[in-house]
């Protein structure tokens, strides 16, 4: 067997975390980019217990950051993005796709703040016509506010909730997911999942969620619904793999779900794609841009999931902000890491932080030189952004579709 290094931050340049330091001040202090930052830690850190969001772990006490030989070393020689046609088709290429990746999510409402974290494997499966792609998604939930302890809701829903996975999603040639694609194989398995549940928890409350939660599981669009909701997937799969034209720069209207109770919100951005793969070989995508949608800020103070002033009057209209920052594959357009922030201005101003970190320690990724395509000419440059607690946490927590947020979304 061979021998394994084992892991020392003396191998690594570090800073020394100090007293009310954050990720944001760090970066400030040492004039580094704040995701450049948090995405090296994180390629090179010894657990995902130790991984970066917009705050530190509690214990921490080192942040691995880049030398400046290193950076200078792997910034000699960059190469431009290739695309499929002259339309700057960005292609979607999972073929080789799986990948091991740490999900973080950080809900702030005001002053509180709690975050999630969560191991998913992302795995190609196959094909279709050249249109479709099916891929297997994997989940477990590592850490609620850095603790490992559940409650017995939170127990009960997670067995529950191992009836979806393997979970297997259809997604287009947009890099969209569009569809679930096993819903007989999920049914299939919750015979041997029930039976689990039924040796671990017993009593009248228990068998009644199990029969809600049976009851939708023979409802396809509930089922697609609830996960095409999911944070991971929307933010994982989230159309990157279009036509840039030749600025590198479109403007488009996206929807994202910030919380349960709002719903969808809409969004106009600026998406925008750099010319050049980064010091890492990565592509780099950036999407930025403010709240539009119909509804007033009274609406979404009400939790209302349309626009509640049909008639022409006046209204405030709420503010927000959209931003995302992209790093893919070159060779499959895939997402190797992303960093998703969503911040509605209400009363009790929320926020919602999505930071996803590929968790195999590649270094720098190499080109595929044997795949043909278009790449534009050097001169072209691109243009260049809670619910509550508990409804947030649990909903993700149980990805979204687990019994216990069936059975609060029946209560309310």
């Amino acid at each position: 067997m061979p021998y394994v290094k084992p892991f020392s931050y003396d191998d690594f340049l570090t800073y020394k975390i100090q007293d009310g330091d954050t990720p944001e001040i760090v970066s400030q202090k040492l004039g580094i980019d704040l995701y450049a930052l948090r995405s090296y830690h994180n390629r090179y850190c010894e657990s995902v217990q130790d991984c970066i969001g917009p705050t530190f772990p509690r214990h921490l006490k080192f942040l691995i950051i880049q030398s400046q030989e290193e950076k200078e070393k792997i910034e000699a020689h960059r190469e431009f993005v290739k695309f499929s046609s002259k339309d700057y088709k960005l292609p979607f290429r999972p073929g080789q796709l799986n990948k091991k990746y740490l999900a973080m999510y950080t809900i702030e409402n005001g002053n509180e703040k709690h975050s999630i974290k969560e191991e998913v494997n992302v795995k190609w499966l196959a094909t279709y016509q050249d249109n479709y792609f099916f891929i297997e998604i994997d989940r477990k939930a590592l850490f609620v506010d850095d603790k490992e302890e559940k409650t017995m809701a939170d127990e009960l829903a997670e067995r529950t909730a191992k009836v979806f996975y393997p979970l297997e999603v259809v997604v287009d040639t947009d890099g969209e997911c569009v569809d679930i694609h096993n819903f007989n194989e999920i049914r299939e398995r919750w015979a041997r999942v029930k039976k689990e549940v039924l040796n671990e928890f017993q009593g009248k409350p228990v068998d009644e969620r199990l029969k809600v939660f049976e009851d939708r599981l023979n409802n396809n669009n509930f089922i697609s619904k609830a996960f095409l909701n999911d944070w991971f997937l929307r933010a994982f799969f989230n159309s990157l793999n279009i036509e840039y034209k030749e600025t590198g720069t479109i403007e488009k209207t996206i929807k994202f779900p910030v919380s349960k109770k709002v719903g969808d919100v809409k969004f106009r951005i600026q998406q925008s794609i750099l010319p050049t793969v980064d010091s890492y070989n990565l592509v780099n995508v950036i999407q930025k841009g403010i709240l539009v949608d119909n509804r007033s800020k009274e609406d979404f103070e009400n939790n209302i999931l349309f626009p509640y002033n049909l008639e022409e009057k006046k209204f405030e209209k709420l503010e927000g902000t959209y931003e995302a920052s992209y790093f893919l594959n070159p060779n499959m357009n895939t997402v190797d890491s992303l960093y998703l922030e969503c911040e509605m201005k209400l009363d009790v101003p929320q926020k919602l932080t999505i930071t996803i970190s590929n968790l195999a320690n590649e270094g720098k990724l190499h080109l595929d030189g044997n795949i043909s395509l278009y790449v534009p000419s050097p001169e072209k440059e691109p243009s260049l952004f809670k619910e509550f607690f508990w409804g947030i946490v649990v909903i993700v927590l149980m990805v979204a579709v687990s019994i216990w947020a069936y059975i609060k979304l029946f209560k309310h």
